[in-house]
């Protein structure tokens, strides 16, 4: 029997459930508490492990290197998006904060497809508390955020610590733990276009005199769009249990679902040019898609870590990960063609999607930390293996009319479509499976004592693995079509210094390989090379204010041979199995750029995150690559707390900033009603800021307000140009009302 998934009633009882639990067994700790110490209570403060309480920076982070380091003495470029800065800029998906990144472009394809670029390239690795996610795919990155507590992004290669060293960075979800006191909290969100959201956060001891601790986290959101037709409604439920066994052992065990349904979702631009060949001048409320279109996701994760203290300063760490995806759904998409007065000219895009996913991720490692050269050092050695399979449904789509995908009027759509008529055959259609091993060590060396060095090595294996089955039409197998690839076993060395200046500045220099197989095929079905080369990059870092301010300059350089990008000369779904043909860009592609930040709490009453990105990619001819990129980014949120901590009201505010961007696209010549002749243009986003602007008021010690609204000025802007000869609309203004109550 299938066990139904998580609804808001299940989480609601729940919650009340664990608040009984916790009011039964945490009650007599705090009444003990506050017996001995009446002034306690008042006192406390909860903080995440490795975070500074109410501000927009960390103590320390092991994104990069699997250490326990400073942002300080790491030597590569990190932005960490804390849970107060999550709060104060109402963040709710991964798409909102990575456009708060200094040196990320968010590059939309469409509703559901979304891209990360740092340093000129996707970002295409991704952890959860350390472990990799290797589901990858741009539905999966758009996921919900109520349930971390920070949220790190490295930029660079991380080969240490997620098996192969891509330049562009890593993006790293640190999960909410459970709390030494109890705490609760509850939110809702309310704003344009219908957008209803609800979360709770519940945690604390509930037995054992606290040695065993918990947490629950939920969220509910139902929003319509400024996109006709389209819909969301998400369910997202997080549970994690901690359990002191021993003085020296902890088990954590815990469990995630995340299910945000779509509906009327794109796939695809909105077509630019008329068939005049002029601008068609669409609205931005154009969606030209089924009002059943959707490609649904589901994912559960279900997570343990065993952590046993050695004694000496050393510790291992056993972690394992098991999530199942699926995703079911058809789409039907106005994106082809070009619009005329009559409202004729545009066809749909049609498919169908279905896959069962399986993820199983394992590390395990050993930390330590000795004496030598006459001073402390520290060194953390491991093994971790991922294994993800995919097994996709034979399905058929039978013939339908023409006229089934024509667009019938786009100035008055409806997303009235007939729905898509599906065959399941019963059968599998296909396997696939991604196979990673490798064994890692890292160092911290203090050399001397303004002479700090950060070395590492990983040596990696790399397999994936695909079946593809055909059929008679009674329903027999008739042929197993084997793929995959598999590159040498590789090692990927890291090494970095930081020289100490003095107590305030520091400077570094860091170098690392980038090996970075693809799972890409050419539109001739084979696998692209894998993207070799190597990165430097150097800088300044400064602490301010004991560590609550982190600033940084970093100049940085690398090449790659065989970066893949989306072969736009063949249609979208071109390969037998109905993905996107990719090409390789060739030799020599260059990267170079420089970055500018400063993250964290100018005293009492400022927090602060700004920087501004320089980069630049070429090919070995000089020429400019990846134009929808911007060669220039600026961002900055600021928050004004003038009573402190304990004030009253607060006031907040940001604004971003990007250079042009453009791509070539098929305009429609003069006389192409009669030749069908195209030509070649650019097209082009000129710069563009936005302003944002957020505030909240605390009526008492448990409740308050917080008013959010994006794009202030409803600037009207395209995030991608070009993609299949069209555009794709930035959001106009929004504006979000939050009201907060916490025990």
């Amino acid at each position: 029997m299938q066990r139904p998934a998580p609804t808001s009633l299940h989480f609601s009882l729940l919650a009340s459930a664990l608040a009984a639990a916790l009011a039964t067994h945490a009650a007599p700790v705090l009444a003990d508490d506050a017996a001995r110490d009446p002034a306690t209570l008042d006192t406390v403060k909860v903080v995440a492990e490795g975070e500074l309480a109410n501000s927009y920076t960390v103590k320390h982070t092991g994104t990069a290197t699997k250490l326990d380091l400073s942002l300080r003495q790491t030597p590569q470029s990190v932005t960490v998006i804390t849970r107060q800065r999550l709060d104060d800029m109402g963040l709710f998906s991964l798409q909102d904060v990575m456009g708060q990144v200094t040196g990320v472009h968010v590059s939309v394809t469409d509703s559901e497809r979304i891209n990360y670029v740092s340093r000129g390239y996707n970002i295409t690795n991704f952890q959860v508390d350390g472990m990799l996610n290797t589901f990858g795919g741009s539905i999966k990155t758009n996921t919900d955020n109520v349930i971390y507590e920070r949220i790190e992004v490295v930029r660079g290669a991380t080969g240490l610590t997620t098996g192969a060293g891509d330049p562009s960075g890593t993006i790293s979800f640190v999960r909410k733990r459970p709390t030494d006191t109890l705490q609760m909290g509850a939110n809702l969100t309310v704003g344009r276009w219908s957008n209803q959201r609800m979360e709770f956060d519940l945690g604390g001891p509930v037995a054992w005199d606290g040695r065993i601790r918990a947490r629950v986290v939920g969220a509910k959101q139902q929003s319509d769009s400024f996109r006709d037709v389209y819909k969301l409604d998400k369910d997202v439920f997080y549970g994690i249990v901690q359990a002191d066994l021993s003085d020296s052992t902890l088990l954590e065990l815990g469990y995630e679902y995340q299910s945000p349904k779509t509906t009327g979702v794109t796939w695809g631009v909105v077509p630019y040019w008329g068939v005049d060949g002029k601008p068609a001048n669409l609205p931005r409320s154009t969606n030209l898609s089924a009002s059943w279109s959707q490609w649904p996701i589901v994912e559960k994760t279900r997570f343990a870590r065993l952590e046993q203290q050695l004694g000496g300063n050393w510790t291992i760490k056993g972690s394992f990960t098991h999530a199942d995806r699926d995703t079911d759904g058809s789409v039907w998409y106005g994106a082809a063609g070009n619009p005329r007065p009559d409202g004729t000219g545009v066809t749909a895009y049609i498919s169908h999607f279905a896959e069962k996913s399986t993820m199983d991720v394992a590390d395990v490692n050993v930390t330590g930390a000795f004496e030598l050269f006459g001073h402390a050092q520290e060194v953390v050695f491991g093994y971790g293996q991922s294994l993800r399979k995919s097994k996709a449904p034979s399905i058929s789509i039978p013939d339908y009319p023409d006229n089934y995908a024509q667009v019938p009027d786009w100035r008055n759509w409806t997303g009235d479509v007939p729905q898509l008529p599906i065959v399941r055959n019963g059968y599998l259609g296909s396997q696939d499976e991604l196979r990673q091993r490798g064994a890692y060590l890292a160092a911290r060396l203090q050399l001397a004592d303004p002479l700090l060095a950060v070395a590492g090595a990983r040596y990696s294996t790399w397999e994936t693995r695909s079946w593809r089955y055909s059929y008679d039409n009674a329903g027999n197998r008739t042929g197993t079509t084997r793929g995959g690839y598999k590159p040498d076993n590789t090692l990927t060395p890291y090494f970095g210094l930081i020289y100490d200046i003095n107590r305030t500045f520091s400077a570094y220099a860091s170098y690392t390989d980038i090996f970075q197989p693809q799972n890409y095929r050419d539109k001739n079905n084979s696998y692209l090379e894998p993207v070799v080369g190597d990165m430097w990059e150097a800088g300044l870092k400064a602490e301010f204010f004991d560590g609550l301010l982190n600033t940084s300059v970093a100049v940085f350089k690398g090449e790659k041979d065989n970066v893949a990008e989306l072969d736009d000369s063949v249609p979208a779904k071109f390969l037998p199995d109905g993905s996107d043909a990719y090409r390789s860009t060739g030799k020599g592609n260059k990267v170079q750029g420089w970055e500018v930040e400063a993250q964290g709490s100018l005293g009492e009453h400022w927090n602060l995150s700004t920087g501004y990105a320089h980069t630049v990619i070429e090919n070995q001819k000089g020429v400019r690559q990846n134009t929808t990129t911007p060669v220039n980014t600026f961002r900055l949120n600021a928050s004004w707390r003038p009573g402190g901590i304990d004030g009253r009201f607060w006031l907040g505010g940001g604004a971003t900033w990007q250079s042009e961007i453009w791509r070539n696209g098929a305009r429609p010549a003069p006389d192409y009603l009669v030749t069908g002749r195209t030509e070649s243009v650019r097209m082009t986003q000129d710069a563009f800021y936005l302003l944002n602007l957020s505030g909240g008021y605390r009526f008492n010690a448990n409740f308050s307000a917080q008013l959010n609204v994006n794009n202030l000025l409803d600037k009207k802007y395209y995030s991608n140009v070009g993609f299949y000869n069209g555009v794709y609309w930035g959001e106009p203004r929004n504006v979000q009302l939050t009201l907060r109550w916490k025990l």
